[in-house]
């Protein structure tokens, strides 16, 4: 009889260590896998973003770069494939016009981006149409649209209808008049930046 109650101990005492050592075990490869999902989920967020801008004089371009630093986001250029001469004359006659020039942007796709930050300056009030090719060029659906602009006198607002023409299944943010350095940080911090 005292030989099974010492086997019963030994038995209970053997799967006690077992079950002791397994929880170890799987509350170790837990937390590796929580912390390997937040750094993939960490490194998914930085990939997600892709700012994108045109920018005549060097102004957007700052601002874009600005963006990126704070976002850390993918920065691309997107440039008149055939470049201005005189900006201001051509740049209303392709808006007057509804003219649509070929550009060059250093992306082949943007499907793996969520959020995609649009710049552009303003010239008459409006977009320059360079930004129309650029929303022509890919397919949005499903993405968030943030446009921001620079401008010595106007605001985005009037420009912001050839986003929901042309990128229809979209989410359109607010956007920015980027004149003041100042405004780019608290305006991602609402974005959630």
């Amino acid at each position: 009889m005292k030989n099974w109650k010492k086997i019963f101990v030994f038995i209970s005492m053997a799967t006690f260590v077992f079950s002791l050592t397994a929880c170890a075990d799987s509350t170790e490869n837990t937390e590796e896998n929580v912390s390997e999902s937040e750094n993939v989920s960490n490194d998914n967020e930085t990939q997600s973003t892709l700012i994108a801008y045109f920018s005549y004089t060097g102004n957007t371009e700052e601002v874009a770069q600005q963006i990126a630093e704070q976002t850390g986001g993918t920065l691309v250029e997107i440039e008149r494939a055939t470049p201005y001469e005189d900006a201001s004359e051509e740049g209303e006659e392709e808006i007057n016009n509804n003219i649509h020039p070929e550009i060059t942007v250093d992306l082949d796709s943007i499907d793996d981006y969520d959020t995609i930050f649009v710049g552009y300056p303003i010239w008459f009030d409006e977009a320059p149409m360079v930004i129309d090719t650029f929303l022509e060029s890919f397919d949005f659906s499903g993405k968030t649209i943030v446009p921001f602009c620079t401008s010595a006198s106007d605001t985005i607002d009037n420009s912001l209808h050839i986003f929901s023409e042309l990128a229809p299944d979209a989410v359109i943010a607010d956007g920015l008049t980027a004149n003041d350095e100042a405004d780019i940080e608290p305006w991602l911090n609402e974005l959630g930046y």
